[in-house]
């Protein structure tokens, strides 16, 4: 099959390739049995997990991981602490548990709702370490991508409820991490890029073409 493949394109080719078959498509069939919000932040950890091991070149891993960092939303502390609470593990529930209600010490505070994209760390051993947090001055802070500590807040799909219930039963939810409508979005958002690179495009298909051919 590489026969009628330039060489100049091979390089491209097998990243790509690589990208597809061990990232990609394992991800999307990842995420679709796994959609629930709670699993959003675990999601997120097993994909970096997947780009760590398979992206062998520094410029790649650099390349995609720098992407995730640009959409790390599920790397933020609120997103985090769901995915704790939902989880079977009593300890990483527990964790979730005090945190939270040592965030309700500061009252109204733990409504804010500015939310700052957090510094990912990818070199977690587990989904909830996604967000380094620690305390300063009594209080729980992160390090936002700007490089600012923000306060963390409690989640505000917590608000109101009586967490200590989630220390005998994981927390469920039927909010999705993503929807139908994001895949559109996604096949919307490739349509325009062809539109823009029409010539590249056009000149790497018709390359290619004698191969699907076959």
């Amino acid at each position: 099959m590489s026969a009628g493949v330039p060489s100049y394109l091979m390089p491209k080719l097998r990243k790509l390739s690589t990208y597809i078959l061990n990232i990609y498509f394992p991800m999307h069939m990842f995420i679709k049995y796994r959609s629930s919000l709670v699993n959003g932040s675990v999601n997120l950890f097993k994909e970096i997990s997947l780009v760590k091991k398979f992206m062998k070149s520094k410029s790649d891993l650099d390349t995609i991981l720098g992407c995730l960092q640009t959409n790390s939303y599920f790397a933020h502390p609120h997103n985090i602490l769901i995915a704790m609470l939902g989880d079977d593990s009593f300890e990483l529930r527990k964790e979730a548990v005090d945190i939270i209600l040592d965030l309700r010490r500061y009252g109204e505070e733990s409504l804010d709702l500015d939310y700052n994209l957090p510094l990912m760390n990818c070199e977690a051993k587990r989904y909830a370490d996604l967000c380094n947090l620690s305390e300063v001055n009594g209080r729980w802070m992160y390090k936002s991508f700007s490089g600012d500590l923000v306060s963390v807040t409690e989640p505000p799909l917590t608000v109101g409820l009586d967490v200590r219930e989630f220390l005998t039963c994981s927390f469920k939810t039927e909010l999705p991490s993503h929807t139908q409508s994001v895949e559109r979005l996604v096949k919307l958002t490739t349509d325009a890029s062809k539109r823009v690179c029409t010539t590249t495009t056009t000149t790497t298909m018709s390359e290619l073409s004698p191969i699907y051919a076959r």
